[in-house]
């Protein structure tokens, strides 16, 4: 008998283990998912234009003061396409406190931030190249544009802060 138990439990069929698989594979998606759902989840990239200009104010209703205007941004926009610095001219001519010591530059802005015809310009005019006269309630300007995904922005903006703390 002994020989009998003996072999009887040598015998005995292995367990099955499936249903414990399962419950594991079961567990681990539901954990996946929870993970899913509470991690943040990625900004897309929105597309950012970076605006520099040279504004001549001005009344634009009185034929005068905007004939001048333009003969001064006339001759400005030349000396630009002649190989002159875009942000020498803009800290020099330009009449915007804000823009003008920076080279003209007003820094990134989304859709919807400016107005009229600069607003227009600034997502249809042609990346890195001078405008034409471009009017406004503000004067006349003269623009200068990049579009840039807001990683690039992100990068600029960091390189720019870098350079300033250089300085």
């Amino acid at each position: 008998m002994l020989s009998d138990e003996g072999s009887a439990s040598a015998a005995e069929e292995p367990r099955d283990t499936t249903k414990r698989w399962w419950l594991a594979v079961l567990a681990l998606f539901v954990i996946l998912c929870g993970a899913m759902w509470f991690v943040p989840k990625p900004r897309p990239l929105t597309s950012q234009v970076w605006a520099h200009h040279i504004l001549i104010a001005c009344d634009t209703t009185n034929p005068l003061e905007r004939e001048r205007a333009i003969e001064r941004l006339t001759e400005i926009r030349e000396r630009i396409l002649a190989g002159e610095s875009f942000e020498k001219l803009a800290r020099e001519y330009s009449d915007d406190p804000y823009s003008a010591p920076r080279g003209g530059d007003l820094g990134p802005a989304k859709k919807g931030t400016y107005v009229g015809a600069f607003e227009d310009y600034v997502w249809s005019g042609e990346i890195g190249e001078i405008s034409d006269i471009v009017s406004t309630q503000h004067g006349l300007h003269l623009i200068r544009i990049d579009r840039r995904e807001l990683s690039a922005v992100d990068a600029h903006l960091e390189e720019q802060k870098r350079l300033q703390e250089e300085q």
